[in-house]
This record gives structure tokens, C-alpha cells and sequence, in this order.
């Protein structure tokens, strides 16, 4: 088995985490999967961004679905990481489809959401994966909610599912089989043995986050793709 390394968030260990010069950087490393989180803005596009606010990644401050998309351009994504990043915009799920078509780059996508109506998130979700030429099998649709797996289900027929957790448990296991799952993403640092069989016995695949350091992690050998901020300690 080969395991698969995915850049977390592009490469977040070294670059601005979720922008353009991230994702380039993994593409440049020669990942061919990486993970990042969309949400909606003020004027419903969806962007790349892990926080439901801004203030960690940027020079502003305010949520990000208290902005347009012409309002979240004008502030910078990178020079909180480093001077050398300055100029970073934030990225929009179209641009980073575009990017992984030409490059033929894998996307986990999280979706994130919390204030706005699931239901109308995940339906333009769909809208823009169904009208990009990018290979359905390029793309894995993950969340940690239940409610957003099972309206993902719904709506996004046809693309892989990845249910996201700390902790294996019975209602993940329920959820795994209702919307007959792709994998199981679960916190590396709380997986056991347990855990690996009883995926392996009903055929999921088993993606773990976000692992830093090789010999902190004793299932590397057992697992089928593991999450990294620092994806070349693992190449």
C-alpha cells in the first residue's frame, strides 16, 4: 500500500496556509493531493479559508461572511506568515479548481459552515464542481458535521465522501455506512488498532491529520493517506 501525503491546507508548515503560494508549493513538491476549507463570503462565493474569521490569517479582522469578495481582496493573506508573503490574496474555490485542473492536483475540500443555510452552501458547491472539468475522482468532500455530510450526500451524488473526526465512534460509524462513505478522516493522535480493523473490515479508507512527525505516529504503515503541514518530512 502507498501512502498517499496531503499537503494540509496546501503546505502550512512553510507557506501562508489556504493561498495560491501554498498550494503552488505542494504542486512544486509534487503532492498530488491537498487539502484545504471552503465557506461562503457575504455575496455567497465560496473562498479558501479555515477560520470563520479572518483575523488569524490576515491584516484585518471580522468574519469572513461579513465581507464581499471585493472587500476580503483588498486585505493581505500572507505577510502574517512572513514579509515574503506579503500580497497574498485570499483564493476562491474557482481559482483553486482551475489550478488543480491544470496540474491535475487532488482537493480535499472541508466545508465549513456555521451561520449560513447548509442546504444552499453545499447546492452551490455542487453548482461550481459540476461545472468544471476537473475529474470527479480529483475531488473528496469532507466535514466534521454530520448535518453537512448527509446534505453533501444529498446533493453531491457522485463525489467522494469523507467523514471528519477526532474519535471514532458509533455515530461516525453509522453516518460512514448511511452515506456510503469514501473514508474515514480521523485524529491521528487518537486512533488504535480497534479503529484500523474495523474500517479495513468495511472497506473505508482510512486518512489521518495532521501528522508532523513520522516517529510520533505508530499506524503510518497502516493507514492509506495521512495529512501534513510538513508533507516533505514523509516524500
Amino acid at each position: 500500500m502507498s501512502l498517499i501525503v496531503v499537503g494540509h491546507r496546501g503546505i502550512a508548515g512553510s507557506y501562508p496556509e489556504n493561498t495560491k503560494a501554498s498550494v503552488q508549493a505542494a504542486i512544486d513538491m509534487g503532492l498530488t493531493w491537498v487539502e484545504i476549507d471552503v465557506q461562503p463570503t457575504k455575496d455567497n462565493v465560496l473562498v479558501v479559508c479555515h477560520d470563520h474569521t479572518i483575523n488569524r490569517c490576515s491584516n484585518h479582522k471580522g468574519r469572513v461572511d461579513a465581507y464581499t469578495l471585493e472587500e476580503l481582496r483588498n486585505f493581505d493573506f500572507g505577510c502574517w506568515f512572513s514579509e515574503q508573503f506579503c500580497g497574498e490574496k485570499i483564493m476562491t474555490l474557482g481559482e483553486l479548481l482551475d489550478i488543480a485542473q491544470q496540474h491535475q492536483l487532488g482537493l480535499n475540500i472541508e466545508v465549513k459552515v456555521d451561520k449560513h443555510d447548509v442546504s444552499q452552501v453545499v447546492s452551490q458547491l455542487k453548482r461550481q464542481l459540476d461545472h468544471h472539468p476537473l475529474d470527479r475522482d480529483k475531488i473528496l468532500l469532507s466535514s466534521f458535521s454530520h448535518d453537512i455530510i448527509r446534505e453533501l450526500n444529498q446533493h453531491c451524488a457522485g463525489y467522494k465522501l469523507g467523514v471528519l473526526s477526532e474519535r471514532l465512534s458509533t455515530k461516525d460509524k453509522q453516518l460512514l455506512d448511511e452515506v456510503c462513505a469514501y473514508s474515514c478522516n480521523l485524529n491521528h493522535k487518537w486512533i488504535t488498532e480497534r479503529h484500523i480493523q474495523y474500517l479495513r473490515d468495511h472497506h473505508f479508507k482510512i486518512w489521518c491529520y495532521t501528522v508532523n512527525e513520522a516517529d510520533r505516529f505508530q499506524f503510518l504503515d497502516k493507514v492509506d493517506a495521512i495529512f501534513s503541514d510538513w508533507p516533505d518530512r514523509f516524500l
